[in-house]
C-alpha cells in the first residue's frame, strides 16, 4: 500500500474520531460552559488524554524498530509479544491502581482546593482504570504498525469517540459530571478492544510470559525504553503546566484552552498522524539496511507535506478563529464570554501546529536511529523556554500568552531537533524542500488576502453559510497558486487521486 494512500485512510479515520472528540467537547460546553464542572472535567481527562499521546508513541517507538529488526531476519516475534504483554498489564495495573488510591493528591497538584478540587478527584478515581486499556492499546497498535497495518488502530479513535458520546448521553442525567469521567473511560476500553480481531488474524494469543533472562531483543529494548517514557513525558509536560497556569488566570480559562486545543488538535492529529504513523516503521527499517539517503528522502517528504497542510491551516484558524468558536461552541451555558475568551487562545495555538508536527516527525527519526536521549534533551530544553514563555507573555497577553507559549517552546524544539539530525546524518532535506516553503507561503499569502478582501461581503451571510464559502474560497485560491507555481507534491497528489478514480483499464 503506497503512502499516499495509507495516509488517505488514516486521515478519514481519524477525521471522524477527532469529529467524535469535538461534539464530545461541544456536549460539555453546552452543559457546563467555561465554568467549575467544565474546568474539573479538563483537568482530570488531562490524566488519560496524556496517558493517550503518551503510552502508544513511546511503545511503538521502542518496540517497532526490534520487532521490524526480527522480521527482517524472519525470526518469530510472538515470544516477545508474550513479555511485553505481562510487562504492560504489571505496570499499568500498578499505575490504575496508586492512581485510584492517591486520586485526590494527584488533583491537589494543579493547585486547586475546596469543590473543585473534591470533584476533580472524584472525575480521577473513575478515570484511572483507563490506564490498563490505555496501556494495551498502545502495545497492540505497535503490533499493528509493525506489520504495515495502520486502519484497526486508527479505527480505535472512531471507537472511542463513538462510545464517549453515547455513553455520555446517557451516565450525564444520572451521574451529573462524574458521567463524563465514566464516558471516558469507557471510550478507552473500547479503543483496545477494537484491535482484538487484527491481532489473532495475525496469529497473536495473549499468553502471558516473564521469561526475561537472556532475551537480547527485550535487553535491547529495556536500554532505549526508560529515555523514550522520559522524552514522551517531557514533551506531553507543557499539558500538565498550562493547566497550572490558566488556574492562575481564573476560573473558565482551563476550558477555554481546552476548547480553543481541541479545534488545533484536529488538523494536527488527522495530518500529523497520517504520516508520521507510516513513516516511523519505513525510517526504522531503511535504518536497519544502511540506507541512509532512503530514509531522508522520506523525511524530507514527509515534512514538505505537513507544511503543505498544516501552514494554510495556520491562516485559516488565524482568520476565521472567532466564527469558528460561535459555530463550534455557542449555545447552552456557553455565553459571550466564553466565545471570547476561547477565540482569543485559537489563533496563538495554531502558529504552533507545523513546529508540533515537524517535532513529532524529526523525533521519530531520531528513533529510528534509536538515539533516545537527543529528544529528551531537547524536550526539556523546550519546558524551559515554555515556562520562561509564560513568565514574559502572560501579563501582557493573558491566557494568549499561555497558548502562543507553547507554540515558542513546539519552534525551539523542531529547530534544534533539525540542526542535531544534521550534525547526525548530513543535510536531512534538499533545496527542493526550500523552494517548496517558499511557495506554500505566497499561497498562503494569496489565500489570506483574498480572504479579507471578500470578507465584508461574506460576513453578512449567516455564519455557517460564510464559513463554507470562505473557506471553500481560501482552498480553491490556496491550490490554484500552487499549481500555477508547479509545486511538484500538489501534482503528485493530484496523480494520486486521478488514478484512483479511473478505473482500472479506464480511459481520461
Amino acid at each position: 500500500m503506497s503512502l499516499i494512500r495509507i495516509a488517505s485512510m488514516i486521515v478519514v479515520l481519524t477525521l471522524v474520531g477527532r469529529l467524535l472528540g469535538f461534539f464530545r467537547s461541544v456536549y460539555v460546553s453546552e452543559l457546563y460552559g467555561t465554568g467549575m464542572e467544565a474546568d474539573a472535567f479538563n483537568i482530570a481527562a488531562t490524566i488519560p488524554l496524556t496517558l493517550f499521546l503518551v503510552v502508544p508513541g513511546a511503545i511503538n517507538a521502542v518496540l517497532i524498530p526490534t520487532m521490524r529488526g526480527l522480521m527482517e531476519k524472519k525470526q518469530p516475534t510472538d515470544g516477545l509479544y508474550h513479555k511485553m504483554l505481562g510487562i504492560v498489564l504489571a505496570v499499568f495495573g500498578l499505575v490504575a491502581v496508586m492512581g485510584v488510591v492517591f486520586a485526590k493528591e494527584v488533583a491537589g497538584l494543579f493547585g486547586l482546593t475546596g469543590v473543585k478540587l473534591d470533584l476533580t478527584a472524584d472525575m480521577l478515581q473513575w478515570m484511572w482504570p483507563s490506564a490498563v486499556f490505555i496501556g494495551l492499546a498502545g502495545l497492540w497498535t505497535s503490533m499493528c504498525n509493525a506489520h504495515q497495518h495502520f486502519f484497526t488502530p486508527t479505527l480505535g479513535t472512531v471507537a472511542n469517540g463513538a462510545i464517549v458520546i453515547g455513553s455520555m448521553y446517557f451516565l450525564v442525567p444520572v451521574y451529573g459530571p462524574q458521567g463524563l469521567a465514566i464516558a471516558t473511560t469507557l471510550g478507552y476500553l473500547a479503543a483496545m478492544v477494537t484491535m482484538l480481531p487484527t491481532l489473532h488474524r495475525f496469529g497473536y494469543r495473549h499468553r502471558l510470559s516473564f521469561s526475561f533472562q537472556k532475551d537480547e531483543a527485550l535487553a535491547g529494548m529495556g536500554e532505549r525504553v526508560v529515555p523514550i517514557l522520559i522524552g514522551a513525558v517531557v514533551a506531553q509536560a507543557t499539558t500538565f503546566l498550562e493547566r497550572g497556569f490558566a488556574e492562575s488566570v481564573g476560573t473558565g480559562t482551563i476550558s477555554a484552552l481546552a476548547n480553543a486545543n481541541q479545534i488545533v488538535q484536529m488538523p494536527m492529529a488527522i495530518f500529523v498522524g497520517a504520516f508520521t504513523l507510516p513513516l516511523f516503521p519505513l525510517l526504522a527499517t531503511h535504518v536497519k539496511r544502511g540506507e541512509m539517503t532512503e530514509m531522508k528522502l522520506i523525511l524530507q517528504k514527509g515534512l514538505a507535506y505537513l507544511f503543505i497542510l498544516l501552514v494554510p491551516v495556520t491562516v485559516g484558524l488565524t482568520l476565521y478563529a472567532e466564527p469558528i468558536i460561535r459555530l463550534a461552541f455557542e449555545r447552552g451555558a456557553f455565553d459571550e464570554l466564553s466565545v471570547s475568551m476561547t477565540a482569543w487562545a485559537l489563533p496563538f495555538y495554531a502558529l504552533g501546529l507545523y513546529a508540533l508536527g515537524a517535532r513529532d516527525l524529526l523525533t521519530r527519526a531520531f528513533y529510528a536511529l534509536e538515539n533516545t536521549r537527543t529528544p529528551v534533551t531537547i524536550g526539556i530544553v523546550g519546558i524551559g523556554v515554555y515556562i520562561a514563555a509564560n513568565w514574559l507573555l502572560i501579563p501582557h497577553l493573558g491566557h494568549g500568552g499561555i497558548a502562543l507559549a507553547q507554540a515558542l517552546s513546539a519552534f525551539s524544539q523542531a529547530a534544534l531537533l533539525f540542526v542535531l539530525l544534521w550534525r547526525a546524518v548530513g543535510v536531512p532535506v534538499k533545496a527542493s524542500f526550500l523552494w517548496t516553503m517558499v511557495k506554500t507561503l505566497l499561497a498562503c499569502a494569496i489565500m489570506g488576502g483574498g480572504i479579507i478582501l471578500l470578507d465584508p461581503w461574506l460576513s453578512q451571510l449567516p455564519i455557517w453559510i460564510y464559513l463554507i464559502i470562505g473557506v471553500a474560497i481560501g482552498m480553491l485560491l490556496y491550490g490554484a497558486a500552487l499549481i500555477v507555481m508547479r509545486e511538484p507534491l500538489v501534482a503528485e497528489l493530484l496523480q494520486k487521486v486521478r488514478k484512483r478514480s479511473i478505473p482500472s483499464g479506464g480511459q481520461s
